[in-house]
């Protein structure tokens, strides 16, 4: 809610900064002239290089766009944004440095440079802080803020309540009432039990659940949940040390509470694909969770080549979006969704998920099932899962013919698959062939399937996983299309292209 969805917005606010600095050059030259070490000086060298302060000053804001600085306009921590302007505005003294000595100019004065530097950072800085109270006042003045719904009336709703709405400490919510099986006199808006939640929600236009109960019911707590997925509501809950919500990561904390987020199945919407928002933690409880509701769904693990071909084919985005979650494996796909709000969003890559529920299997007593990829490579894969993952049980590995199957093969593979009876599929036939042959097996096959591209491959060896320093820096499709740039330097130019347009555009 306190970004900034306006294109038009973001660049003014970013010609804002850049005329402040602009501004602030030439106030710094006047309290030089006025200082008493600096009294000798005129303003003549001020106004001689006023184009390198811009330059300065374009820099200044480059950076500020590349950190994105100017897609929210409030500042929560001073510090930290103290921190991040003083070493922005330091690359801009360096960029100044490096123009005076390229172009053999006359240097600036010391003093001048000095109360450029520290006038620059503190004139930003208060800048955003103004800004930020700004847009904090216009958020709580004209209601764009989720109306909240507590759910209880104990010591934690009573403990929520006082220091969330009426100490003020938050301005990310609106308070709108409570439910709880019976009125209670220290909190204002009683609308009923939770057996009126349905008409409360439809009637009371809310937004978002916080399950404050002092005892909560699990399956009580499941109902809330389909109850929300049904309105597209945000659900957070205060925690209580129970097996249902230990589990769960922290979504805020405020003053003395904690609230944690509850509905693990957010989605941010990346060029038509609804993108899941979650983590490696989350994405494992929730499939534990869901593993007997899922059997015969799939997953699908999206990366920009994916999301790219989805925009331009609807019939793959709708298999895309039939999945019950596509996992941002691309790890701009994650950034893009932390840009838009989701700051917990994270990169979920198919042979990360493999390795994972792998590693689960001797507590979680998982099967496994292995279709894709050659003979070859799946018989080195069978002596890998087992020497690295002991416990796991392979349920069966099939590889396809390079062909189509007839509809009478296809009947027998999906009968092996099912007497196998495994808990996964992992589909390891390469993108978008994967999800198109997941989507038309949904429901005939009983198990999870997920599609995991090159994951065998990265299993048994035959392909070299790029370094953690290149995954965590967005760089892995780097790393693979040196292994193979005549495959694969095509399809990252052109997406990667692509997706980097429609990211500018939006």
């Amino acid at each position: 809610m306190h970004y900034n969805k306006s294109p038009m917005l973001r660049f003014f606010n970013a010609l804002f900064e850049f005329i402040l600095l602009v501004v602030v050059f030439i106030i710094a030259g006047a309290l030089r002239s006025v200082s008493p070490i600096g009294s000798r000086f005129f303003m003549w060298d001020v106004w001689a290089f006023l184009p390198i302060a811009g330059l300065y000053a374009l820099v200044n804001v480059a950076c500020y766009v590349v950190e994105g600085c100017y897609r929210s306009l409030h500042s929560q921590n001073k510090m930290r944004q103290l921190f991040q302007i003083g070493v922005t505005n330091l690359v801009g003294l360096a960029m100044m440095a490096t123009v005076f000595y390229i172009f053999r100019v006359s240097q600036l004065s010391r003093l001048l440079l000095a109360y450029y530097y520290v006038l620059s950072v503190v004139g930003i800085l208060a800048k955003r802080m103004l800004f930020s109270a700004l847009a904090t006042a216009y958020v709580r003045r004209h209601d764009i803020v989720p109306r909240t719904l507590i759910i209880g009336s104990g010591e934690l709703a009573h403990r929520f309540y006082n220091e969330v709405f009426r100490e003020k400490k938050t301005m990310a919510m609106r308070y709108s009432g409570y439910l709880a099986a019976a009125p209670c006199a220290d909190l204002p808006d009683y609308r009923g039990t939770v057996a009126d939640l349905f008409e409360v929600v439809r009637t009371q236009k809310i937004e978002m659940l916080v399950l404050a109960q002092d005892v909560q019911d699990a399956e009580e707590v499941r109902r809330i949940m389909l109850l929300a997925d049904n309105f597209h509501l945000r659900v957070a809950a205060v925690p209580v040390y129970n097996d249902f919500v230990t589990a769960r990561s922290e979504l805020d904390s405020i003053g003395g509470m904690r609230y944690m987020d509850l509905r693990l199945m957010n989605t941010c919407d990346i060029m038509g694909v609804n993108i899941v928002v979650t983590d490696m933690d989350k994405t494992l409880r929730l499939i534990e969770e869901k593993l007997e509701d899922w059997r015969g769904k799939y997953i699908c693990v999206a990366n920009v080549h994916t999301t790219v071909t989805a925009h331009e084919d609807p019939d793959y985005q709708k298999v895309q979006n039939g999945a019950v979650m596509a996992l941002p494996d691309g790890g701009p796909l994650s950034k893009y969704s932390r840009q838009q709000g989701y700051v917990d969003a994270a990169r979920v890559t198919g042979p990360d998920l493999m390795k994972e529920l792998l590693k689960e299997s001797k507590t979680k007593h998982y099967r496994h099932y292995f279709y894709g990829s050659t003979q070859k490579t799946l018989d080195v894969l069978r002596e890998k899962v087992t020497e690295n993952y002991p416990g796991a049980v392979i349920a069966g590995m099939y590889s396809p013919p390079f062909r189509p199957l007839t509809p009478e093969e296809d009947e027998d593979v999906v009968r092996m698959i099912n007497e196998a009876k495994p808990d996964f599929v992992w589909v390891g036939l390469g993108a978008p062939k994967q999800e198109r042959w997941m989507a038309v097996h949904e429901d005939r096959v009983q198990a999870l399937m997920v599609g995991v591209g090159a994951a065998f491959d990265y299993e048994a060896g035959n392909i070299r996983r790029a370094p953690q320093w290149m995954q965590k820096h967005n760089l892995e499709w780097l790393y693979r299309l040196m292994q193979d740039p005549k495959r694969l330097f095509k399809r990252y130019f052109v997406t990667n292209t692509k997706y980097l347009w429609w990211t500018w555009r939006q």
